[in-house]
């Protein structure tokens, strides 16, 4: 600035305008108002140098009523203070770094003001020629204070805001997270101590509460914690705060700091769901299973959808319903619950269809792929096991998590129930059936040549048995269409009083040999009905069977099914008294079947005693002990020999049926 004289000589300028103006105030307007003045800068602002034989200053030229500094852009010129219109300098690269340097350096020493007026005649100066030649006497009077004038302006590159980055990092999933924002420079790099502002909009709030936050800037960026309230999209949407100037209009244009501006920076959008959906997977333990069996489901833990994220550590239990005997005809009927269909009202929906449970199950998990092994209660929450029923039948598991029976906690990530569908092939099982057989046999005893047949009654097969032919989906084999009746022969070919010691004993059918035979097999439709063994009847392919007994033992007739998935094996046993015939050999009188009378013993003489009178004849009952024992001997074997051979004939007349045991 000029000072001295050449102030003074303005100031006797001025007065004289002065007066002027006060002529036009008396015939003009009474009512015109003083305007608005800075207050001068003194010496705490500013640095004097001497320049055209006055004195000049570089620095502060005046402060305005709210602190804020103005500084000279018109080299030369004189000032009368007074607050001019003001225009807000357009925002480029040096317009930042000098709003930057005016906020940074607010309040500082009268040399770094000086240092920041040398910065504003370089880079916003209106009169270059002149400024260079007060520059000259500057740098030979300040040389210090041109050296910080370009450091300043050195460090001032780079601590202008260019915009925003902002940066998603998930702490769990898409549940919540946190936004890592940054104002970088042009350089793109990140800078401190600019405001911002992040606001969230979507489904999304700020932990701290609210969905904007405000901060400052750190040259490592700011991580703020969100968390999802719903599911949806959500933007981060950021602003940044600048410097701005503004030049004012006046005798002397004068250059100051205006305000911070807000600017758009960048924005992410993302995906964010507080909810999860959670759902088991399972697979039976066992695909088929015998009567009274238990019933186990391995069961594991997952999530219903791509987007479902379960919460770590979040308890939750499902429950299992088991139904059993289902027919082959329900296979490949899955029946999935409908769109936000309750497990209650899905449970009715296969109740209207005629399925209900028969057993129950449970089980808790914590997060996802735990595994557990349930096993089928008879009741819900019971602790009696489950047993498959004789009658057989294809069984499934429905699964469910219900939202109601979570926790208040579990609760706020759920919204609404999970089912799984009704007879999908990985919860499928099969249950055999267990058949039972009442056998009549036509003769428990015969002679030799005569043709043995037995009558066989079979029920527990599925009605349907034979026309079952499996199904791969499901993983079930085909039905086993024939059982088979076998006969067999023991005894002792060379000789028949020895037949008894090869009497059948034990459950299963022996080995072949010299004393056991097995005479015939025949295959017979599995599947419950009365057959006729033997005597003509036909097998399974229309074949005839007969049996004739060529010798002399024992003949055993067998009932015998391998068993299938349906149906569990069964067998009659080898020893069944029911289930076998003796035969005899031949007698080898002329008439074998009819007693033989014992013969009349003789009259016994009369017993005669020693005496000294005349001697008589010896006749009647003088008959001595061994005599009579003798006879009664006779007598007592033919009598039995009678009863035996009355037997014989009986035995091989008679007729008997009985129900036997299936093992």
């Amino acid at each position: 600035m000029i000072t001295t004289w050449r102030q003074r000589g303005m100031a006797i300028v001025a007065m004289l305008t002065g007066l002027i103006i006060m002529v036009g105030v008396v015939f003009g307007s009474a009512n015109t108002a003083y305007a608005a003045t800075l207050t001068p800068a003194d010496e705490r602002y500013h640095v004097t140098f001497p320049y055209n034989d006055m004195e000049y200053y570089v620095g502060v030229a005046g402060l305005d009523a709210s602190g804020n500094k103005y500084y000279c852009i018109e080299a030369g010129k004189l000032s009368d203070y007074v607050i001019g219109p003001t225009t807000v300098l357009a925002s480029d690269e040096n317009a930042r770094r000098m709003a930057w340097i005016l906020d940074r350096y607010r309040d500082t020493d009268a040399a770094t003001h000086a240092a920041i007026g040398i910065i504003v005649q370089d880079h916003f100066g209106r009169d270059r020629d002149e400024w260079a030649r007060q520059m000259a006497v500057i740098q030979g009077r300040y040389p210090e204070i041109v050296a910080k004038a370009a450091q300043i302006w050195d460090q001032s590159a780079g601590k202008t805001p260019a915009g925003t980055t902002v940066e998603r990092t998930d702490a769990e999933a898409l549940r919540s997270g946190s936004i890592l924002v940054k104002v970088v420079n042009r350089a793109g790099d990140a800078i401190a101590g600019v405001p911002f502002t992040v606001t969230l909009q979507g489904p999304a709030r700020f932990v701290q509460g609210g969905n904007t936050f405000s901060g400052v800037s750190t040259s490592a960026g700011s991580s703020i914690a969100w968390e999802a309230t719903g599911a949806g999209e959500v933007t981060a949407n950021t602003t940044y705060e600048y410097g701005r100037m503004h030049v004012m209009d006046s005798t002397q244009d004068m250059l100051a700091f205006d305000s911070m501006a807000s600017a758009g920076g960048s924005s992410s959008t993302f995906q964010v769901r507080k909810d999860f959906v959670p759902s088991v997977s399972t697979q039976v333990s066992d695909k088929v299973l015998d009567a009274a069996s238990p019933v186990f489901d391995d069961v594991t833990s997952g999530v219903g959808d791509e987007g479902s994220h379960w919460v770590p550590g979040l308890k939750l239990q499902a429950r299992g319903y088991y139904f059993d005997g289902l027919g082959k005809d329900d296979l490949g009927k899955v029946i999935a619950p409908n769109a936000r269909e309750s497990a209650d009202a899905f449970l009715a929906r296969l109740a209207s269809s005629g399925y209900e449970p028969s057993a129950y199950g449970k089980a808790s998990f914590t997060g996802v792929g735990q595994r557990v092994r349930v096993r089928a209660m008879a009741k819900p929450d019971g602790d009696a096991a489950y047993l498959t029923p004789k009658t057989g039948g294809f069984g499934t598991w429905v699964w469910v998590f219900r939202r109601s029976e979570q926790s208040k906690r579990a609760q706020e990530y759920l919204t609404g129930d999970w089912v799984s569908p009704f007879m999908e092939a990985s919860e499928s099982n099969v249950g055999r059936g267990k058949v039972e057989v009442m056998s009549t046999v036509t003769e428990h005893s015969a002679d030799i040549g005569a043709e043995l047949s037995d009558t066989i009654t079979v029920s527990g097969f599925p009605a349907d048995h034979g026309q079952f032919m499996g199904d791969e989906t499901y993983g079930f084999a085909a039905d086993q269409p024939y059982a088979t009746v076998s006969v067999w022969w023991s005894g002792d070919p060379d000789n028949p009083s020895n037949d008894e010691a090869y009497k059948p004993s034990g459950g299963e059918v022996p080995t072949e040999d010299d004393n056991h035979r097995l005479l015939a097999t025949w295959e017979i439709p599995a599947m419950n009905g009365t057959f006729k063994i033997g005597a003509g009847a036909l097998d399974a392919h229309g074949a005839p069977m007969h049996l004739t007994a060529e010798r002399h033992g024992w003949y055993v007739f067998v009932w015998r099914f391998e068993g299938d998935d349906r149906v569990s094996p069964a067998s009659s046993r080898y020893d069944d008294a029911w289930e076998r015939v003796r035969v005899l050999p031949p007698c080898e009188s002329e008439k074998p079947c009819e007693p033989e009378k014992p013969e009349t013993p003789p009259a016994p003489a009369e017993a005669t005693t020693p005496n000294p009178r005349p001697s008589l004849p010896v006749t009647g009952g003088d008959v001595s002990l061994a005599s009579v024992l003798a006879v009664s001997a006779l007598a007592i074997g033919a009598i039995l020999s009678i009863v035996v051979r009355w037997r014989r004939c009986y035995d091989r007349s008679k007729h008997w049926t009985m129900r036997w045991p299936i093992r």
